[in-house]
């Protein structure tokens, strides 16, 4: 790689890592957020029936993400990444400005959740296509010995964007009273979203089209132009795109639940929400730094291996993790917060260039988003199972088993594709 690629490699990351981040915040601020927005948007419910409609408009969110992010991922596959990234991320600022806009509940009574889902559908249309987009764009630009770090500092970024996140809802709920939030301070984390989403758009226009991607329309399959990504996907790779779905669990879950960690820790263990927000924002700093550590950690030992490890890791120690909640305190917090942010890490930068090493340049983009979306549509309901499981259980053990039985089968997945497919994973970028 020349002097110019790696600069090249460099700026792409860069680009592709503050959009992804600025986008991260606008889509994960509504799960922040379910407590508030429960109260606001679903005022004539009582709290267990209010909690499950608020998060099943969360899990709308995901429904659409895989109907965007194949959409999203077809255009980029045939006109470009950067023309995608830009149309995205107009529709992202419109949606989570929108909802910072809306009339509450007693205002205007159920119109406000309809407009709410509405809002929530944009969101998820255009969040499908962001971390697929960007993962694409980086592998393509990338040499395979560092697509790992180079996926690291890109999901650092979306840390940094759910550190964003947890400190404006510190601020929010820090800084104000009760009837000051519910009065007009929640909106303040949308419109600020929505400002971000914009000034994303400008940052993208920055970026140059993958050299990759520009090779591939020269040297397309005019059979698998002619039959569109997805169909070539379906007929040519269908084996790939099944073992993607289960490697995505585990990371899915991961991150979804803590998404749910606001309702789940103050309802069953008694923290505050105040301490909750601030043990994510810390923890949303210990993951900007270990990611890129855990990419080139990756990077040297191995994708594969660390994949199926830190997953045999998971389902051994999940009991001993989760008990750590149990002894009340900020600390014990603060460091399982930390501990399930290493998780991520470790999963993460080996998920994500794996993923994009099993589809071609010509179907790349879609693959991703496909395996990605598809599998986070179904985990989006993982709070409203939880919620039920731990209602109808007294106990919340039940959410550790539904934890380990992700890591176990993403492990598995991971396990099958180097047995049985050995050059998964070891692919190099490929134009075929």
């Amino acid at each position: 790689m020349t002097a110019k690629e790696k600069s090249q490699a460099r700026m792409a990351t860069l680009m592709s890592s503050l959009g992804a981040g600025f986008e991260y915040y606008d889509f994960i601020i509504y799960g922040m957020m379910a407590e508030y927005l429960r109260l606001l948007f679903f005022a004539g419910d009582d709290s267990w029936v209010g909690s499950l409609k608020t998060f099943a408009i969360f899990a709308v969110g995901y429904f659409a993400r895989p109907f965007g992010g194949i959409f999203f991922g077809i255009v980029g596959d045939t006109i470009g990444r950067k023309k995608t990234f830009l149309t995205v991320m107009l529709l992202m600022a419109t949606s989570t400005f929108g909802i910072g806009l809306l009339p509450t509940y007693k205002q205007v009574g159920n119109i406000a959740p309809l407009l709410l889902v509405l809002m929530r559908l944009l969101q998820g249309f255009s969040f499908g296509a962001e971390l697929p987009g960007a993962m694409t764009v980086v592998y393509e630009f990338s040499k395979q010995k560092d697509q790992s770090a180079h996926a690291g500092f890109v999901l650092a970024s979306t840390s940094l964007g759910a550190m964003l996140a947890s400190g404006v809802l510190y601020f929010v709920s820090a800084t104000f009273v009760h009837d000051q939030i519910f009065s007009w301070g929640w909106r303040i984390p949308f419109l600020l979203g929505g400002v971000l989403a914009v000034v994303n758009y400008f940052i993208r226009r920055h970026l140059n089209e993958t050299p990759e991607f520009l090779l591939s329309q020269v040297k397309a399959d005019k059979t698998c132009l002619r039959n569109a990504p997805l169909k070539c996907i379906l007929r040519e790779h269908l084996s790939s795109l099944i073992l993607g779905i289960g490697m995505t669990l585990f990371v899915s879950s991961l991150i979804i639940l803590g998404l749910y960690f606001p309702t789940f820790l103050t309802t069953n263990f008694g923290y505050s929400s105040s301490s909750v927000y601030l043990a994510l924002l810390w923890s949303m700093v210990a993951s900007a730094v270990t990611l890129p550590i855990c990419g080139r950690f990756a990077d040297k030992v191995g994708r594969e291996r660390l994949f199926i490890m830190s997953s045999l890791a998971y389902v051994l120690g999940a009991f001993p993790l989760f008990s750590v909640l149990k002894l009340e305190a900020n600390w014990a917090l603060q460091l399982f917060m930390v501990l399930h942010q290493i998780f991520i890490a470790l999963v993460s930068v080996c998920y994500f260039p794996l993923l994009a090493a099993s589809f071609p340049t010509r179907v790349r983009y879609t693959g991703i988003a496909a395996c990605y979306n598809i599998t986070y549509s179904f985990m989006a309901t993982l709070p409203i199972l939880l919620t039920g499981l731990i209602y109808w259980t007294g106990s919340a053990d039940s959410v550790i088993l539904v934890m380990m039985g992700c890591a176990a089968l993403s492990g598995l997945s991971a396990y099958y594709c180097i047995n049985l497919y050995p050059s998964f994973g070891a692919l190099s970028s490929s134009t075929n």
